[in-house]
């Protein structure tokens, strides 16, 4: 009789189990269909057993066709990346967002920092040369933690990393519960948002942005003082923008639809300009699949 309680909640426990297998089965089945003229935008991820194994197409592909986007997505160790890190096959896409993963490694910012967490000195190769591509291009541009730690070291700027503080650490290193950010009124993120501060994000890092590089403006912080969000010059355009949470894991989040819409919208406009010049742009490689 006394172990009742226990079978109880064992019980609660797997069919809680089955229910979340059975909402990813079902999102695997099931994505959302992006038009046929839709933007196509490059996505670089890392090499994680989640990006590896598909189970990406639960956060960046989902979020990104359901902003009206056709996703590719590519990470620094495929054959292809050595062409698609140049300006002549990257105009072949509409904007690039750069995703999490490891450290960048601090020898990239003049840093003796070495005790940086799956830094990889080829992937931040691979990636500034993607940021030096797309500026050049005027593509749209999102970084996502580690891209936006990347945004402000290809300007020139450098990283901090607070691990050695653990309270600290712990704040920002959550999965399931994150932090509030506050916005700076004006900024192209608050407007963005329709907001200047932000309940909850997810955050997932141990780095951030310490000195901002040529024109990069720290436009969002948490309640400890982190840079959490960037942008590159001023103006409405979305141009480069970086975000130290993880949007594309929050669905259940209107504000970030409305970030992902907004890249959408610019990747659009840009579509626009590359489809009705003389000289289109090349195709993307064969090799190079859509998701």
């Amino acid at each position: 009789m006394e172990h009742r309680p226990l079978k109880k909640i064992q019980s609660w426990i797997a069919l809680a189990t089955l229910a979340v297998l059975f909402v990813a089965a079902l999102s695997f089945v099931y994505l959302p269909i992006p038009p046929p003229n839709a933007p196509t935008v490059l996505v670089s991820v890392d090499r994680t057993l989640w990006n590896r194994t598909g189970l990406n197409r639960l956060t960046h592909v989902r979020a990104l066709r359901d902003a009206g986007l056709r996703p590719v997505l590519i990470d620094f160790e495929k054959a292809e990346s050595r062409a698609i890190a140049s300006s002549e096959w990257l105009a072949g896409f509409d904007g690039l967002i750069l995703g999490g993963g490891g450290d960048v490694d601090p020898r990239a910012y003049g840093s003796g920092f070495d005790a940086a967490v799956a830094a990889n000195p080829q992937r931040d190769e691979f990636e500034l040369a993607l940021l030096d591509s797309a500026e050049r291009l005027g593509l749209p541009v999102l970084g996502i933690c580690r891209g936006a730690q990347l945004i402000n070291v290809y300007r020139g700027g450098t990283l901090g990393d607070f691990r050695a503080d653990s309270s600290r650490y712990g704040r920002h290193h959550r999965v399931l519960s994150g932090h509030p950010v506050d916005l700076l009124p004006g900024s192209r993120l608050s407007s963005i948002f329709g907001a200047t501060r932000l309940d909850n994000v997810v955050t997932f890092h141990g780095q951030h942005v310490d000195v901002p590089g040529r024109d990069v403006h720290v436009v969002g912080y948490a309640p400890d003082g982190t840079p959490e969000a960037i942008e590159v010059g001023t103006g409405n355009e979305f141009g480069m923008l970086g975000v130290q949470w993880h949007a594309e894991v929050m669905p259940w989040d209107p504000h970030q639809a409305r970030l992902f819409r907004a890249f959408a919208e610019a990747a659009a406009a840009h579509r626009s300009v590359r489809v009705s010049e003389a000289n289109v742009a090349p195709a993307i490689p064969a090799a190079i699949k859509p998701e």
